[in-house]
């Protein structure tokens, strides 16, 4: 009767649940691998952990770095050089009017030369209407409670007041740092493209007033781009119109839906293309860190789970007898098998899921451990003069957590499937011979 009911039970069946459970409890001296099984736990949960905490943290960092700097910059640009201004005027409409899409405006970029104070820079000039710019928190506004972003000096007042758009720009704060100047200054611009005379071109030069500094918390961005009048600028570049109509979307992280929609309304051939093209490079890097952390915490996880493939093959060659008579009273050899690799599966089960919890408690306690490191070494981990952030930023992805959880438990599985295998292979005979 054991015989038929061993040998015709189903696979995962209660008894091989039992066994497997019964040989985990085992002590060492009972031929057990309580210890082993113990530290196969230990290493897969803290491999788990570690994954959770480092991807968390690693989203926090890139979700407040395009905050910031999709905070301040167009999220789709089309090309609208050659087109006339009621080609423009229709262009900019049509966008305005795409699901998503809060506003639009016709911009246009040049580069320049800064001088001040002895000092002279090369940077990006970016034409704008005042009332676009406005729309711009990031740039437009004063920092509000605990934020480190916005209009930090000047005003934004005088920005696009007078003939042509007036004499008034808006620089970042890195950019004023290396010039040493300060709102009310003034500043000379030097254009590469001039008017012609007997001795050659002659690059056009013109004094403008620093009305306000800005920082949109990305370094890069706050040493190259200043912000001027649109009509100022096609006059100071000597330009008939605006090179592009910029649009800045609702949800700009998810951005192929409205990008097909932009495609659809404005006229074929035109140009169009978004923030990912124009910040490629920014993008690819963001996209590659990412990657190769999970991998290294991956392999970092896989490590760890071999120790299951210790603690499985001394249990096997503890366990030949048992095998030996499991296999005589009718348990097939995918029985056997699957004893090992329940054992195998519940250490990576339970390891994962201890993890996960650790895990989603450090990221979750994340700011207390931070102000903990702070008072037990005195020196702040997280300098937000450095970073521009007040906190060590950490935002938990479901799916990150799935895929550390079921790697731990598909690492658990394949360490344990060499040692489950020789278990079912096991001779009967030969186990019992000496016996």
């Amino acid at each position: 009767m054991a015989e038929a009911k061993l040998g015709g039970a189903r696979p995962f069946a209660p008894f091989e649940f039992v066994i497997a459970m019964r040989y985990l409890r085992a002590r060492r001296k009972e031929g057990g691998i309580a210890l082993i099984a113990i530290i196969s736990f230990l290493g897969i949960m803290l491999g788990v952990a570690a994954l959770i905490i480092v991807l968390s943290i690693m989203n926090g960092f890139r979700y407040e770095l395009l905050s910031q700097l999709l905070g301040a910059q167009s999220h789709v640009y089309v090309d609208v050089r050659g087109l006339t201004e009621r080609e423009v005027e229709e262009i900019q409409g049509d966008l305005i009017g795409i699901p998503g899409v809060l506003n639009a405006g016709p911009r246009f970029d040049g580069q320049a030369l800064f001088t001040a104070n002895g000092q002279t820079v090369g940077a990006q000039v970016v034409g704008i209407e005042p009332a676009d710019l406005a729309n711009i928190d990031r740039i437009s506004s004063a920092p509000g409670p605990g934020e480190r972003y916005g209009l930090i000096a000047g005003s934004f007042d005088e920005f696009g007041v007078g003939n042509h758009g007036g004499d008034t720009i808006l620089i970042g704060a890195a950019l004023a740092r290396r010039l040493s100047i300060e709102p009310g200054d003034e500043i000379t611009l030097l254009a590469p493209n001039g008017s012609s005379g007997p001795f050659g071109t002659v690059p056009r030069r013109k004094a403008y007033t620093v009305g306000g500094i800005f920082t949109v918390g990305v370094h890069q961005f706050d040493q190259v781009v200043t912000f001027m009048p649109l009509e100022q600028a096609l006059l100071f570049f000597s330009q008939d119109g605006p090179m592009t109509i910029e649009a800045r979307v609702r949800n700009p992280v998810e951005i192929e839906q409205t990008m097909a929609s932009v495609r659809r309304a404005v006229p074929s051939g035109t140009t169009v293309f978004d923030w990912r093209d124009q910040s490629l490079a920014f993008y690819q890097a963001l996209q590659v860190e990412r990657f190769a952390m999970r991998l290294i915490l991956s392999v970092v996880i896989l490590i760890a789970a071999l120790n299951i493939i210790t603690g499985l093959v001394m249990l096997v060659k503890n366990k030949g007898r048992d095998i030996a008579i499991l296999r005589t009273m009718g348990a097939t050899r995918g029985s056997v098998m699957r004893v090992f690799l329940l054992i195998g599966m519940l250490i990576g089960m339970v390891g994962a899921l201890g993890g996960a919890s650790l895990g989603f408690l450090f990221v979750l306690n994340i700011e207390s451990i931070q102000s903990m490191i702070e008072v037990l070494t005195g020196v702040d981990p997280f300098n937000p003069e450095v970073y521009f952030l007040t906190r060590l930023p950490a935002r938990i992805d479901p799916g990150e957590v799935t895929f550390a959880i079921l790697f731990g438990l598909f690492s658990a599985f394949l360490a344990a499937l060499p040692p489950a295998w020789r278990a079912a292979r096991l001779d009967p005979v030969e186990a019992l011979r000496y016996e």
